[in-house]
């Protein structure tokens, strides 16, 4: 029906406006009645709010001329256009009896006049008709910003006049079509912040009359194709896709107009062509988050007053710098962080770039020496600076210049070796918001502190090693990272001095006492982190019950105790909580199913009780479960089979109490754990806790969606009207290094003997299943034996009995396996010896016998892997096979089918033949017997002359013997 709604949306009006395009206008530009009433019988089809329409509101049957109204184009009394952008309709045209009463309708000649149409954030919903793309006269086809509103692209017609294309920011899907390039005419064509996928078609180098191609923001993959042939391109980007790939020469050869390039934020590779920095127009260029490598061409030629803006961050470049960029004389951007930049660089470079407010060479492996400026003409002739980062550069002070440097926005001095206080006068510069000096050797606030007033907004000092009380004097401050310091006290009324906090960490420091009710105060506060302090008490009610804005809560390594409130917010908005190593007590609160957003939860070493939470399976966002070193009891089993756990892929219940057998049809709802084929492509990465929730790269203006307005406005006029473009290239590297609390990793310590992984960030594709120290038992369920996805398995200090399945060899990315400390009997499968990726492996005290298996790494573990097991033999054990004529016992495999050996079984036979044809005859045969003996007697005389034959008189026969003479 929707669809439907949206068709008529976008088709009936103008069937309906063209009843009139055969009888002559009376006048030129005076519309008919029946446009007229046509016209109004639209508007009023439609849901909008008269406040704020600007067109709609003004459509009255009181004004005889329609061409006159708002959003009305008309040519010769003719209506030919329609625009209803910014009008925020909700809804698409209803279905209107009226207009189906018009018994002409069908024998209309479809909108052949219609060129423009407009309806840019008109609130439209639903299906795009195909149709829309097809109508040969239509110039201008704007239907961006209708967020709701989705679709694809047709297959294009030819002789179609189109040459305005945007449909960005709505949910269009699907690839681009081979027959865009009948698109002739096309200059614009944006398909920005969409879901397309796909290649990106080699037929788009025909588009020779393009001037704006926009395709960032979507799911594209493949190599760039060339558009050297589009001579009037000036703007390209591609900024955020899945595009990969090298850039030749060749891709942007001839483009003489080109203005800028974006391909930032996709996985392009090889060498950044130099011919890229010498296109005579080009003014910006983006190529930071992709895997270029390499060292970079020294460039000439270039237009040194054009290019200004240059970003490579977070690349593979190597090398050294290339001088050329301080030859740029309108370079007013250089970004080159994160990157495998080498040598030395000497800043007074920076006095031929007047221009300069951007530099960036933050984590390469350089050395920056800063000029000592020892008159006023060198300091008056440094650039001004507005963003300055040089993080990891190797500076031992802060540089003296900073001093003079008053117009500064963001200043980051991370990871150096800077000794010593902070100096006092760099609080005092009114526009500076971002000020990073984490990883440093400092360890004071320079005084006065008194009256201080600092317009920071983000304040990063972790991992230093300040005292005393927390600074409070950052009264705009939305993110303070003091973390892995020796601060010891925090002022009670902590929400008067800094209430606009989003995010606030005081991880690892001194700090003593209950944790304060002000923490429950901070209005947009998203993230809490109090772990590894030495905090008491019980943990506020008002935390969990009130604050609904949290999304990470870590009071992880204090002294907390009692009961953790059963009264969770319904509206939780959790997505990490982390309350390991404290001596909270009674059971898991059932309201923990309120967060139906969480994705870790860490309750481990702690001294709660009750069985195994089953209510968390109503959880389905739930990907980290760990419950260690607890008191809980009963069976690891679920009665209903309708909890949902799939995207589970970190377990851990070891040292509790948990018994009997574990259940198999618990273990099926692990999806993510089998490895299915919808987690095929999981990129690599670690698992992140966005706090913009917005999984997508992140822009600077998504951090007014978490700020107070007033901030926002004050912040805009600390930026003077800086554009948004170039801030986002500062917001989007810093989001990207996780230095902006955009996105909180946390660790995760997976125990086991000879095992202590403890993963700083936690591995999107890790999965791990701890059991251990429990008292299961029973056999081990096939079902496990299905979790092909898993790198580490602990069953150890159990009780589990019968046979190693053999198919334990599904485990292809087992890494650790530990069984060590069970009932488990039989042999060791030989499939374990297709477990290439194992590294740990533990099978000792069971009642294992036979031959260890050969092969693969197994004998390059220790013996004591496999002591414990009186049965088993073979290396890397001492225990020889053939040992006091051990007979080893059958296999599991072979208990099940029954094989013969031939080659044992020949000799035997042909024994017992050879046996039988000589013997027999001996005993049945005598004339036989008689010449055997005495040929056999013959044989011995010659042998052993010793020996002589006596003759004895037995009745009436006479005997020949041997007997040993022994004279």
């Amino acid at each position: 029906m929707r669809t439907h709604q949206i068709f008529l949306a976008f088709f009936i009006p103008f069937w309906l406006i063209n009843l009139s395009i055969n009888i002559d206008a009376a006048r030129n530009h005076y519309c008919f009645g029946h446009q007229q009433l046509l016209l109004l019988q639209l508007k009023n089809s439609l849901i909008f709010n008269p406040a704020t329409s600007k067109k709609l509101v003004h459509w009255n049957k009181t004004d005889d001329d329609c061409c006159q109204w708002n959003g009305v184009t008309c040519n010769k009394g003719q209506v030919v256009g329609l625009d209803l952008s910014d009008e925020l309709i909700s809804g698409g045209l209803h279905n209107s009896s009226s207009l189906f009463n018009l018994q002409y309708l069908q024998n209309l000649n479809l909108l052949k006049n219609l060129r423009h149409l407009n309806l840019s954030n008109a609130g439209f919903v639903g299906q795009i008709p195909d149709g829309i793309f097809q109508i040969q006269s239509l110039n201008v086809l704007d239907v961006s910003t209708n967020h709701d509103l989705h679709g694809y692209l047709p297959k294009f017609l030819q002789n179609l006049s189109l040459h305005t294309l945007k449909l960005d920011n709505t949910k269009f899907s699907g690839q681009i079509p081979d027959s865009i390039s009948n698109l002739k005419h096309l200059s614009t064509l944006n398909l920005s912040s969409c879901q397309f996928n796909g290649t990106l078609p080699t037929s788009m180098s025909k588009l020779t009359q393009i001037v704006e191609l926009d395709l960032s923001f979507n799911e594209f993959s493949g190599p760039i194709p060339s558009l050297n042939i589009s001579k009037n391109l000036r703007y390209f980007s591609v900024l955020h896709n899945n595009l990969t790939g090298s850039i030749k020469s060749s891709h942007f050869e001839g483009l003489l107009h080109l203005l800028n390039i974006n391909l930032g934020d996709n996985s392009l590779f090889g060498k950044v062509p130099s011919s890229l920095f010498t296109l005579p127009s080009l003014q910006e260029l983006t190529l930071s988050n992709n895997g270029f490598q390499g060292p970079l061409d020294e460039f000439s030629n270039a237009s040194s007053f054009q290019l200004h803006l240059v970003d490579l961050s977070h690349n593979r470049l190597e090398g050294q710098i290339p001088l050329s960029f301080f030859q740029l004389k309108g370079l007013q951007f250089l970004q080159l962080s994160e990157n495998e930049f080498n040598g030395s660089i000497h800043l007074d470079v920076l006095h031929n770039l007047p221009s300069l407010h951007t530099l960036g060479l933050s984590n390469n492996n350089l050395s920056v020496y800063i000029p000592p400026f020892n008159d006023d003409h060198s300091l008056s002739s440094f650039p001004i600076m507005k963003y300055l980062l040089l993080a990891s550069c190797k500076l031992g002070e802060f540089p003296g210049f900073l001093r003079n440097q008053s117009q500064l926005h963001a200043l980051d001095l991370s990871n150096n070796q800077i000794h010593g206080p902070i100096p006092n006068w760099i609080w005092r510069f009114e526009s500076l918001v971002y000020l990073n000096l984490s990883k440093n050797f400092l360890t004071s606030l320079e005084g006065p502190l008194e009256n201080l007033n600092s317009n920071l907004y983000i304040l990063d000092l972790h991992s230093n090693q300040l005292p005393g009380s927390i600074p409070t004097f950052t009264k705009y401050a939305v993110h303070l990272d003091y973390s892995s310091n020796r601060f010891s006290y925090v002022p009670s009324t902590l929400d008067k001095y800094i209430p606009s906090l989003f995010y606030f960490s005081l991880s690892n420091n001194s700090l003593r006492g209950n944790i304060d009710d002000s923490f429950c105060k901070f209005s947009s506060l998203r993230l809490l982190d109090l772990s590894y302090n030495s905090f008491k008490g019980s943990i506020p009610k008002c935390l969990t019950r009130k604050n609904s804005t949290l999304r990470v809560l870590n009071l992880a390594k204090n002294k907390l105790i009692g009961y953790v409130s059963d009264r969770i917010s319904s509206s939780c908005n959790l997505r990490f909580l982390d309350l390991n190593s404290n001596t909270l007590v009674g059971p898991i609160p059932k309201s923990l199913s309120n967060c139906q957003k969480l994705q870790v939860l860490n309750l481990g070493n702690n001294h709660f009780s009750n069985e195994f939470p089953c209510f968390l399976g109503n959880i389905a966002t739930l990907r980290v479960l760990i419950l260690r070193s607890n008191r809980l009891h009963g069976p690891v089993k679920c009665q209903h089979s309708n909890r949902n756990w799939e995207m589970l892929h970190i377990v851990d219940l070891a040292s509790n109490n948990f018994s009997g057998m574990v259940s198999g049809s618990l273990l099926q709802r692990w999806s993510r754990m089998m490895g299915d084929d919808n987690e095929a492509h999981q990129k690599f990465g670690n698992l992140f806790f966005d706090m913009f929730d917005n999984h997508d790269t992140i822009r600077f203006k998504d951090l007014f969606t978490v700020i107070d307005k007033d901030l926002v406005i004050k912040l805009n006029k600390l930026l003077g009207g800086e554009p948004y473009s170039v801030i986002d290239h500062i917001f989007a590297y810093y989001v990207t290094a996780n230095e902006l609390g955009g996105r909180y990793l946390d660790s995760v310590t997976i125990v086991g003997k000879n095992l202590h992984l403890n993963y700083i960030k936690i591995p999107s594709i890790f999965t791990a299943l701890d059991l251990s120290s429990n008292h299961l038992e029973g056999p081990i369920p096939e079902e496990l034996v299905n979790l092909r996805a898993l790198h580490v398995l602990n069953l150890s200090h159990n009780a589990f009995s019968g046979h190693i399945p053999s198919s334990i060899g599904n485990l292809m990315n087992l890494e650790s396996m530990d069984l060590s400390y069970n009932n488990l009997s039989g042999r060791i499968p030989t499939e374990i010896s297709s477990l290439y990726f194992l590294s740990v492996l533990n099978l000792s005290f069971n009642h294992l016998v036979g031959e260890i298996p050969t092969g693969s790494q197994i004998q390059t573990f220790d013996a004591y892997s496999f002591e414990g097991n009186d049965g088993l033999c073979g290396l890397p054990l001492t225990k020889n096979c053939g040992d006091n004529g051990m007979k080893e016992p059958l296999s599991p495999s072979s208990e099940k089918k029954t094989s013969i050996n031939w080659s044992f079984l020949s000799v035997e036979l042909g024994f017992t033949f050879g046996f039988g044809l000589i013997i027999l005859p001996l005993i049945f045969w005598k004339r036989w017997r008689l010449w055997y003996c005495k040929n056999m007697d013959d044989l011995l005389h010659k042998i052993f002359p010793q020996l002589e034959f006596v003759y004895e008189q037995q009745g009436e026969q006479r005997y020949r013997n041997l007997r040993w003479n022994r004279s």
